[in-house]
């Protein structure tokens, strides 16, 4: 009976030390969470988070070499596409390395089930009504807000289904999104409202190779029904930019190798930029691979740093 009392209290006294430890690792944990909704400071990569609509959003944030609170940065935001994530698409498109070099923040914002709600049934952000441009304008409200982030240079990026959520973008936050650029992607039909209060610069990338978003476009149903859907051919995607921002026509034409150049000039000093690449598949121009069975990239032009040196000759102008 003793050696039954001694064996007893020796079990109690295991079970408080054991929960002593497991309440100072969970502690441990708390104090050393990294902050997820709180701001930065300091130049380096974060995994943070942003509540929109009563759900929990995720990011991946770059605040590049040099950062600090003396000046203002201009900001990118780049969509991943579908069923990829923010990690693959800051991996195939390298803009952490450009953002170090010419002074701007990254922001990769996480889709719902690795997906967007870009108007396209039947997946899970369409089916539950999750706002991902509500997303986006959280995100620059959020980031605007605790970071030195210059409202008049927002970008926003996207390649395949995350270029389609970034046409989205300045069509509803013209007044927010000072340019666009799309590698891949695609608008579907019906076509989306579009009632814009600026002329919005935008750079349109396309490889003639690309099965996954046809460059030729794909006949099918509405996007709004199940089953494969009718999307826009990468010229029709973009004369649907020239004729929303009034751009003069024709374009000016130019070459180099595979690459086909189409500039048009619009009002207020935006531009429409078209990128053929003859040949070229499914993939990030200049950029890595998704995954290691993905389509090789396009090695006839950086799309990264085209998009950039796009985007950084263009801005909000406040009246």
């Amino acid at each position: 009976m003793h050696f039954f009392q001694k064996d007893m209290a020796g079990h109690s006294v295991f079970r408080s030390i054991i929960a002593t430890v497991l309440a100072a690792l969970l502690l441990a944990f708390v104090s050393a969470d990294p902050g997820y909704y709180a701001h930065e400071i300091v130049p380096g990569d974060y995994a943070k988070r942003v509540d929109v609509d009563g759900r929990r959003r995720e990011f991946l944030l770059h605040l590049p070499a040099g950062y600090d609170s003396s000046h203002f940065f201009p900001l990118v935001l780049v969509f991943h596409g579908s069923s990829a994530s923010a990690s693959v698409i800051e991996r195939e498109t390298s803009f952490d390395h450009v953002a170090d070099s010419l002074g701007f923040v990254v922001a990769y914002p996480e889709g719902l089930h690795r997906g967007w709600n870009i108007g396209e049934c039947c997946r899970y952000s369409y089916q539950n009504r999750v706002s991902d441009v509500a997303f986006a304008g959280a995100l620059i409200a959020h980031l605007e807000k605790g970071l030195r982030i210059d409202s008049s240079r927002v970008y926003a990026a996207g390649y395949s289904d995350g270029g389609t959520l970034s046409m989205l973008l300045a069509c509803r936050l013209p007044g927010q999104i000072a340019a666009i650029g799309t590698v891949s992607g695609t608008l579907f039909n019906p076509l989306p409202r579009c009632d814009l209060t600026r002329a919005v610069p935008v750079i349109v990338i396309h490889g003639t190779g690309d099965t996954h978003i046809p460059y030729a476009g794909q006949h099918g149903t509405s996007a709004n029904t199940r089953g494969q859907h009718e999307t826009l051919s990468a010229s029709q995607v973009t004369q649907f930019w020239v004729q929303h921002d009034n751009c003069a026509v024709p374009g000016e034409e130019s070459k180099s190798g595979r690459v086909v150049r189409m500039q048009y000039d619009c009002p207020d000093s935006a531009g429409v930029v078209f990128y053929t690449i003859h040949g070229g598949e499914h993939g990030w121009p200049g950029g890595g691979r998704g995954w290691i069975f993905s389509p090789r990239p396009p090695s006839d032009m950086s799309a990264t740093d085209s998009i950039v040196k796009f985007f950084l000759g263009h801005r909000l102008q406040r009246h």
